[in-house]
């Protein structure tokens, strides 16, 4: 959250008014940070963050991102997230907001804490809160009821802090009208792109030019490190618990995991949507109300409403007749859940507004919300108790193993005594990894760490848990030319495309600003100038040109009509010329006032927010374990 707005964090609004937060919040001391113990990874003056509470942390924001891609979380993805670091600095974020909070003198109530708790659906029964519930929910999530009332009153003081600071966060009309034409001002440009692909030249590349390339950019051709590894695995399921199961331990995992066991009411539903957004023009938004309208009264005369879906909707759906297939409540926006459940099958809504547009709904079937009883749910958890039970033992063997691997002095000395098979890999890189290790990037990336003649701790791995034992390493080295000799021509080629289409671009500019106009430059080299339509900073992608060129176009004005420097997006070269400027349609600006009014308050609150979060850590003695970050 607190990265969420940066690019007015520097704003003289923003410093003035952290200054009247240092005032308000009471200048408090740095303090002195208590001498941390072996459990400790991090300090925040005088308060700790134990390894525990953050692997509990880290569990936590790894099992939401697994809620998010369906109980899978792409290794690119936890790679691309650095979760270990983001984990980390959210806590520390978190705890200096908790001390600034308590030197300003906010406290949450522990009545407060109570009701929120009480609230909670997960702890009730029949609509009344369970104490039992309660306590054996949080024991089975390996969580003290200490832990998670702190975890509530730190949300709570969160939302307080947020309270506090909003009200430093106000947004003047001059302002509101200011960011109204700063996102709808429309202008229109003229271009020339010029492709590198046209400037392209053919191989062979000559040794006398391709030498001293290949000689310049030696460490792009690096080739990986490679490592061999010996290793010792214990895999879920090798190990079955002989505790048997109580009639009265299965009843209570139903009970507890009930949600797991029941669907929710679904339906299947088909949508036209015309999209629209609260910034377009009032024109617009009429227009495309009236289409709907128009649409709608065709389908109530008896027009099939695929055929409707297929020739109008702008939605993805529609090539699919607008088949949404079947979804329960909670899985769609709120007021198209409130307009599809409030239909019977076979009936049509009337128009809906979501943030996606205006749509068209026809309700289809209707699929009952299901409970399986405990006679039809118990296979399954038994099957479930007991992996669990297995996963559990399985570590605890694990464990002791590696004990006895530390005892015997090296893993094949522990693998001889106890009859267990070593197993072995070739050699292999962290983007190339033996097939057994696939998929697993934080796992590589610890691999990789250890030299050679190193043990591994005992590693989570698919299915299970491992000990590694690096056997050899090969450094990463530059091959000879010989062996990649196609693709350093390749890369010789490409940059040699891509310089040339720079400069013809460069000289087009030059000329074009020496003769004031990009029509007269580009005729002199034989290249067509484009035009875009009128655009706003709203709507860039209605521009026609990829993002990053539209967003360089939007700094030209009259004033300034051509850009410092040519444009670049993948391989093509942009001479980009301001034409006309067109300004933002001011009736419109009573109808986005509102909204408009709400999106700057939310932006300055988190600006707010962030420079004070930014403030207290400057003032804050932060200290962290950067092995245990490793």
């Amino acid at each position: 959250m607190l990265n969420l707005i940066r690019s007015k964090a520097q704003s003289i609004y923003i410093q003035a008014t952290i200054l009247i937060i240092v005032l308000v919040f009471v200048f408090w001391g740095v303090g002195t940070s208590q001498k941390g113990g072996p459990d400790v990874i991090a300090t925040v003056n005088d308060q700790s963050i134990s390894s525990q509470q953050y692997q509990q942390n880290y569990n936590q924001t790894i099992s939401r991102y697994q809620e998010q891609f369906n109980g899978a979380l792409p290794p690119e993805i936890l790679e691309a997230l650095n979760l270990k670091q983001q984990v980390l600095t959210q806590m520390i974020q978190k705890m200096v907001m908790q001390q600034g909070a308590k030197e300003a003198g906010l406290i949450v109530a522990g009545d407060e804490v109570r009701e929120v708790i009480q609230g909670m659906d997960a702890f009730r029964e029949e609509g009344i809160f369970k104490l039992d519930r309660y306590k054996t929910l949080l024991a089975s999530s390996r969580m003290t009821t200490t832990d998670f009332e702190n975890n509530v009153r730190n949300d709570l003081m969160q939302d307080k802090i947020l309270a506090h600071l909003n009200r430093f966060a106000r947004v003047s009309d001059s302002e509101l009208k200011d960011r109204f034409a700063f996102d709808n001002d429309q202008l229109k440009l003229e271009y020339v792109a010029l492709s590198a692909e046209n400037f392209r030249g053919k191989g062979p590349v000559a040794d006398e030019a391709l030498n001293p390339f290949f000689a310049s950019r030696k460490q792009a051709y690096l080739a990986e490190p490679q490592a061999k590894l010996r290793y010792l695995t214990f895999l879920n399921g090798q190990a079955q618990s002989s505790d048997q199961l109580s009639n009265q331990e299965i009843e209570q995992y139903y009970k507890m995991n009930l949600d797991r066991f029941s669907a929710p009411e679904q339906r299947q539903a088909r949508h036209i949507l015309l999209r629209a957004a609260a910034k377009d023009s009032a024109e617009l938004q009429a227009t495309r109300r009236k289409k709907l309208e128009t649409i709608l009264a065709l389908a109530r005369e008896g027009k099939d409403f695929g055929q409707l879906a297929r020739e109008h909707s702008e939605d993805s759906t529609g090539k699919n007749s607008g088949d949404l297939g079947f979804f329960s409540k909670g899985q769609v926006v709120p007021p198209f859940a409130e307009a599809v459940f409030a239909l019977k099958e076979g009936e049509i809504s009337g128009i809906v507004e979501t943030q996606f547009g205006l749509h068209l709904i026809k309700l289809e079937k209707i699929k009952p919300a299901t409970t399986s009883s405990l006679a039809q749910a118990r296979e399954q958890i038994i099957t479930e108790i007991k992996a669990k039970r297995s996963k559990d033992l399985t570590f605890q063997l694990a464990n002791q193993a590696y004990e006895g691997i530390i005892q015997a002095g090296s893993l094949d000395k522990y693998a001889a005594s106890t009859s267990m098979q070593v197993q072995t890999t070739d050699f292999f890189t962290q983007t190339s990894p033996s097939p057994a290790l696939a998929g697993q990037p934080d796992l590589l990336k610890t691999i990789f760490g250890l030299k050679k003649g190193e043990l591994s701790s005992l590693l989570e791995i698919k299915g299970g848990y491992a000990v590694f034992y690096v056997d050899e390493v090969k450094e990463p080295q530059v091959p000879p030319l010989a062996e990649i000799r196609a693709r350093v021509e390749k890369d010789f080629l490409d940059d040699q495309a891509k310089s040339r289409a720079k400069e013809g671009a460069s000289a087009m500019l030059a000329q074009a600003k020496k003769e004031g106009s990009l029509v007269a430059a580009a005729e002199k080299t034989k290249n067509r100038v484009l035009e875009t339509s009128f655009f706003a900073r709203s709507q860039q992608e209605t521009s026609g040109l990829p993002a990053p060129i539209a967003a360089q176009g939007l700094k030209l004005s009259a004033a300034s009509p051509y850009a410092k420097e040519i444009a670049e997006n993948d391989g093509i070269f942009y001479v980009l010329h301001f034409k006309e400027e067109k300004p933002a349609n001011e009736e419109t600006f009573a109808d986005q006032k509102d909204a408009l009014r709400k999106i700057l308050a939310q932006e300055k609150q988190l600006q707010v927010m962030d420079a004070w979060v930014a403030y207290l850590q400057s003032r804050a003695k932060i200290t962290t374990d950067k092995k245990f970050m490793e």
